[in-house]
């Protein structure tokens, strides 16, 4: 574990001399006994509060022992509620068991990487928490760049004590400046963003090796799909149950159009796996503005759904097969 949160000597003028214990640095005299002295913390730290109103929550996730006993109480000190983890299922039982203002992770719990597994679930599960990521790895920001949208922000090691707080104290400030955040059904993700499914599936299909075999127009090569994911989207509504008569007989005809323009069944099968994998990639994107409480379901219904459309898009083909016999 690399180490480098440090309090300031300027703020805390009797901590002249340091020493290191795990990533955060105290007076050299200092030892973890003497800090769970100072501090009255029970050996099993698993919460540190202050008694006052209006204390804003915050689980530190942590796989060192020495950070999750010296860290806590300067966070206490600064009017936050701490609680502790110091595993991912430690963590995954916090989530499910507390509200939190913030997340405060290490990225390496254990393994490496870890920390972005209870990023994503105190995302799912409580959309409004802030996330924070402590990583070591300076030449990591680039990858950390890539999926910030998962991570509100996010602190090089060695990063100091003070900082670290104010950084904390700014984004629970913006949090507030925010209009509360909506969560919208699948549905409406879906239709909302259809001119963008049907310009991946378009874009999937011209570079894939065998569909784009089959010379056709961008039109041509759309043609049906805009209707079939309108008619997705019907069986995602409350009170539907399972394909339409009017869906199964369209997804019969664009198997029957598929095959006169020369799809092969894997042809058909691939287009329709694109058509999932598309779904799945926006779903993934727009994680913040779906409703948690509906997404497993709907996107189980969603896939079944998907499957039934391609079984009836191949019936053509099995009719076809058993007249010529």
């Amino acid at each position: 574990m690399l180490r480098g949160i440090a309090l300031d000597p300027a703020r805390y003028p009797t901590e002249t001399r340091t020493q290191i214990i795990g990533p955060l640095a105290f007076p050299k005299q200092t030892s973890i006994i003497s800090l769970r002295r100072r501090y009255k913390l029970p050996v099993a730290l698993a919460t540190v509060t202050l008694q006052q109103s209006n204390r804003k929550r915050i689980l530190f996730v942590d796989d060192e022992p020495s950070i999750r006993l010296t860290l806590p109480p300067v966070l206490a000190e600064n009017g936050f509620e701490v609680r502790v983890a110091g595993s991912v299922p430690e963590a995954l039982l916090e989530i499910n068991s507390h509200s939190f203002d913030v997340l405060l992770s290490d990225l390496n719990i254990g393994e490496e990487g870890d920390g972005f597994l209870v990023v994503s679930a105190m995302r799912h599960l409580q959309p409004d928490c802030i996330n924070l990521i402590l990583t070591g790895y300076p030449a990591f920001e680039t990858a950390l760049q890539a999926i910030h949208n998962q991570v509100d922000d996010y602190l090089i090691k060695p990063a100091d004590v003070d900082s670290l707080i104010a950084t904390v104290k700014d984004k629970l400030v913006d949090r507030s400046s925010k209009a509360p955040a909506t969560t919208n059904r699948l549905a409406a993700v879906l239709k909302d963003n259809s001119k963008h499914i049907a310009a991946q599936m378009l874009d999937a299909a011209k570079h894939d090796a065998a569909l784009s075999t089959i010379r056709l127009s961008d039109e041509e090569r759309i043609d049906h799909l805009p209707k079939l994911l309108a008619m997705l989207v019907e069986t995602l509504q409350p009170g539907q149950k399972g394909l339409s008569k009017e869906t199964v007989r369209f997804a019969v005809e664009h198997g029957k159009k598929r095959s006169r323009q020369g799809y092969t069944v894997p042809m058909v099968i691939t287009e329709y796996r694109y058509f999932n994998n598309v779904i799945y990639d926006l779903v993934q994107s727009q994680l913040a503005a779906l409703d948690a409480g509906t997404l497993i379901s709907e996107m189980r219904l969603l896939q079944n759904s998907i499957y039934s459309l391609m079984e009836k898009s191949l019936e053509p083909y099995l009719t076809t097969r058993s007249s010529t016999k």
